[in-house]
């Protein structure tokens, strides 16, 4: 399969260099000086130096390019419609205009619930009996959750952004553990999809570590995060009935997932601050306060995770198992948050 579409690849990923390094070297002349990431003082920021935040710009035309090879693919089709409204209301921030934190969370769970409702998109099952009934009963249930931990993911794919390659390692390592899934399970459009984009992460990762020249910006992050629920959300829908659990997949999440819920509740709870705010005491924040180095932090926190969900791939037709190894990645998530911050 791979083989089939390597010359594509090769031709995508030639436009891709050349889109890139044409941005970066002609920013000022083309007008892109405002997508300049000049904020040092954020919370959020580890860089010295200004860097152009066109993550976005580069992976939403790299899938629009990518159409003209596989214009075949529906799962391409149906995935780029969606990013269309989530790429134009997210790339507001990197163009500098300020929303209210309150106002663009409301803002991004109704473009994420109108793509759910009209896109169809469906878990059927969380491995808990009663939700398991209403996410298959009740279909304004099932829509909320989906767009619930659609947001939580694309939060958390935002919050990690920021450092060299993390959010980029990280999606890779995630996108990896899926391909097997559709390859096994003869599901060419998303095994295609999955290929595109770890492609784009493996050329994107030169402009990005370990020295970043490109962030991914908002709305690089945003889409990232709406990629990987999409992908993993098919990836259920295909293995519903194949024993593959569905808390396989919650574990390849759970540290985009986690890092928003234990945020939230960590702000809102023990600092009784606005946890929509942001602040420097995320976990990747906590280790690099204790490393001194952007992209060290970046490799040691993603040998961690991929350590963390590889026995996975052993019991993953064994629910049991499953809820309790799920349990134990944030039990340890907990422990290594709270050393890292009693050292910081």
């Amino acid at each position: 399969m791979f083989y089939s579409i390597f010359p594509e690849l090769i031709a995508i990923s030639f436009f891709l260099i050349l889109l890139a390094s044409f941005l970066i070297k002609n920013y000022s002349r083309i007008g892109l000086n405002i997508f300049l990431d000049k904020d040092f003082k954020k919370p959020q920021s580890f860089h010295k130096e200004a860097i152009l935040n066109i993550g976005g710009i580069i992976i939403f035309f790299y899938f629009l390019f990518s159409f003209f090879f596989f214009y075949k693919n529906i799962i391409l089709k149906d995935l780029l419609l969606m990013l269309i409204p989530l790429f134009f209301f997210s790339i507001l921030e990197d163009l500098k205009f300020r929303i209210n934190p309150q106002l663009r969370l409301l803002l991004l769970f109704l473009i994420i619930f109108f793509i759910v409702y009209f896109f169809n998109l469906n878990i059927y099952s969380v491995q808990f009996y009663h939700l398991d009934i209403l996410l298959n009963k009740n279909k304004i249930f099932a829509i909320l959750f989906i767009t619930f931990s659609i947001v939580f993911i694309i939060n958390g794919s935002n919050f990690i952004d920021g450092f060299n390659g993390l959010l980029v390692i990280h999606a890779i390592i995630i996108v990896s553990f899926l391909v097997p899934i559709y390859f096994i399970y003869n599901q060419k459009d998303l095994l295609e999809v999955s290929i595109l984009f770890i492609n784009f992460f493996l050329f994107f990762f030169f402009f990005n570590f370990p020295k970043a020249r490109i962030f991914l910006g908002n709305s690089g992050s945003y889409l990232i995060g709406f990629i990987i629920s999409f992908l993993v959300i098919k990836a259920s829908e295909v293995t519903y009935y194949h024993k593959i659990y569905p808390f396989y997949f919650a574990i390849l999440l759970y540290f985009l997932f986690f890092e928003v819920f234990f945020s939230f509740f960590r702000k809102m709870i023990f600092e009784e601050k606005n946890p929509l705010l942001p602040d420097k005491k995320h976990l990747h924040m906590l280790l690099y306060y204790n490393l001194k180095s952007n992209y060290k932090t970046s490799i040691l926190l993603n040998i961690y995770f991929f350590i963390s969900i590889l026995p996975i791939l052993y019991f993953k037709n064994y629910p049991g198992l499953l809820k309790v190894y799920f349990v134990v990645v944030l039990f340890f998530y907990i422990i290594f948050y709270l050393k890292l911050l009693k050292k910081k």
